[in-house]
């Protein structure tokens, strides 16, 4: 089904459906008791602001219940300091998503993991949830795992819902380590009410949201369900449900740890503030690994609707030499059905008197071309840089321009070459690498003195890391795709120095800028959903350098490339390190 809007599933019968009730289960009506003490302390948080409550049911009906149904159901609130959309990706994405080939093990430091089973719409899926074992006197559990049907929807009034139920899968039978138990499961992520006093500008510096779950869970296995007074009438089966609760711990921390500034704890490897100065003997190119300190802020963070112009977005080209020894062509590119370069006036970027009047305007061309594109996979990220890789197709161009010097021969290497190359998250790792050729240095060396050639002056020859972390700008666009990924992803311009570590190589001839996605957990979240629905995704990434007073406006954007339908796996070339490479 490829519909925009799927109406929620229909409910089981009564007696095969986990909760004890109908749909008010959940509703104003059910009463719910505190859980004081019990699991909740002897599991995690003990008394640290985290409250869960007990549904309230009748004796008759929780003597049931223990004879062989479900325990009660539970439930949790918990503010977010995030927005609800990154709060949302967060609950979808935060668990560790296995490859299939992993271990079935939580992250380290969570309490669950999940792998995605398989993908029904743009509103469900099915995944299969671990949980750890647990030690409930005087032994230890078996390890539980489950398998969930999902469905979430966005509402209009801004609020997300995640609705989960148990469902038996033919790709997902039982495993020999794991009793398969039952979960149903109801997660609401409700925005801050408006009010007169509180702008738009306030909320995106001060976000906040309520994740509140419901939860029911049968252990299944040998768990005795019935109540023991010590632990005030709660039985072992539902510290099954006080776990599935705990993952909220896990989402909030999560969302608090990317408010920061990462802090490396191991002393024995400090993060130098500046890797050019003790490379510079070894490579030949400077590289540097600061971080921006700046605020996670961008004078572009509106919800603005006029970032692309869907006018142009059927017009793509794509250059694919024929030599086989151009920097395009050697190595071997991603084929070209799946890459091109769109139309750079599609994107729309600042006008000369955006200062003022906030207006923007279609790009017009772009100051690069695009001539190559990579998509590789890797062991591990090489933050070094595929620009003085000696195998990849800088170093490759710059050896064969060196040859073909020596003997009077021309060469199609251009002046300058500036060089995107994306790192994703993993394991499995891959880099996406985008080359633009520059064919007239007057554009980037201030010397056309257009403002777009004195700021990339600045950005490419100037000295400050901390320039180009609040600088470099990407515009992204989803020109085809499902809703989850285009609320995901969005069209807002997005400095990604200040919500990324990115790092620099440069020399006289070319400049890298590398982006580590996996600097940031929320960008983690987004990308490994993207990454789900990459196969049906054409996405468009507009990269310029922000001009951020009259001086350097109008901006211009410098290069652009169209993704489409990418496949990730192990049939991508494969990058390895540089012997001894750091």
């Amino acid at each position: 089904q490829n519909s925009r809007s799927v109406p929620l599933p229909p409910m089981p019968p009564k007696g095969k459906f986990l909760m004890q009730a109908d749909r008010n289960s959940i509703g104003p009506r059910t009463r719910w008791q505190p859980i004081s003490s019990s699991w909740v302390t002897l599991l995690g948080p003990g008394a640290n602001g985290f409250r869960i409550f007990r549904e309230e049911i009748s004796p008759e009906t929780r003597d049931v219940s223990f004879k062989g149904l479900a325990t009660p159901a539970l439930k949790a609130h918990m503010v977010l300091n995030a927005s609800p959309l990154n709060s949302f990706l967060c609950l979808l994405s935060l668990a560790k998503l296995q490859d299939g080939n992993g271990p079935l093990v939580p992250n380290s430091g969570q309490r669950a993991s999940f792998r995605v089973i398989e993908r029904l719409n743009d509103h469900m899926d099915v995944i299969h949830l671990f949980f750890r074992p647990l030690f409930l006197w005087p032994s230890w559990t078996t390890a539980r795992d489950f398998v969930l049907l999902r469905y979430w929807r966005h509402d209009p009034d801004g609020t997300y819902v995640l609705c989960i139920d148990s469902v038996k899968h033919e790709d997902c039978p039982s495993l020999p380590d794991f009793t398969r138990g039952q979960m149903h499961g109801v997660f609401t992520i409700a925005p801050k009410k408006k009010s007169k006093g509180l702008g738009k500008v306030e909320l995106a510096l001060h976000p906040e949201c309520m994740l509140t779950a419901v939860v029911q869970v049968d252990p299944k296995g040998w768990i005795p369900l019935a109540p023991l007074p010590p632990l005030t009438s709660q039985g072992y089966g539902e510290a099954f449900g006080v776990v599935a609760l705990l993952q909220m711990l896990d989402i909030r921390d999560a969302l608090d740890y990317d408010r920061f500034v990462p802090v490396s704890q191991d002393a024995s490897r400090p993060m130098p503030k500046n890797l050019s100065k003790e490379l510079s003997a070894l490579k030949p190119a400077s590289v540097s690994l600061q971080r921006s300190h700046s605020a996670d802020t961008t004078s572009d963070n509106e919800d603005d609707p006029v970032n692309y112009d869907f006018t142009y977005s059927d017009r793509e080209s794509v250059r694919v030499k024929s030599n086989r020894k151009s920097i395009a062509s050697n190595p071997v590119p991603l084929p070209s059905e799946k890459w091109a370069e769109p139309m750079a006036n599609s994107f729309r970027v600042r006008g000369k008197s955006y200062k003022k009047d906030k207006l923007k305007i279609n790009a017009g061309s772009s100051i690069g071309r695009l001539i190559a594109v990579d998509v590789v996979l890797v062991d591990e990220p090489l933050f070094s840089g595929f620009s003085v890789h000696p195998t990849e197709r800088m170093q490759l161009a710059l050896e064969r321009e060196r040859s073909a010097k020596a003997k009077g021969l021309p060469t199609d290497l251009p002046p300058f070459v500036f060089i995107v190359n994306i790192c994703l998250p993993g394991p499995p790792f891959y880099h996406g690498v985008f080359y633009y050729a520059v064919d007239d240095m007057s554009a980037i060396d201030g010397s056309d003195g257009t403002p777009s050639s004195r700021l990339c002056q600045k950005f490419f020859f100037g000295d400050s890391d901390e320039f180009r972390d609040r600088t470099f700008k990407l515009i992204p666009q989803i020109v085809e795709g499902n809703f989850l990924v285009r609320k995901a992803v969005g069209s807002t311009p997005a400095i990604m120095g200040t919500k990324l570590r990115q790092m620099y190589v440069k020399n006289d001839r070319f400049f890298e800028v590398i982006l580590d996605c996996g600097s940031s957990q929320v960008a983690t979240g987004v990308i490994r959903l993207s990454l789900g629905y990459a196969k049906t995704l054409v996405v468009d990434m507009g990269f310029l350098f922000e001009g951020d007073s009259d001086e350097v406006l109008p901006e211009r954007l410098f290069g652009c490339v169209r993704m489409k339908r990418p496949s990730f796996g192990p049939h991508l070339r494969k990058v390895n390190p540089v012997l001894g490479e750091f």
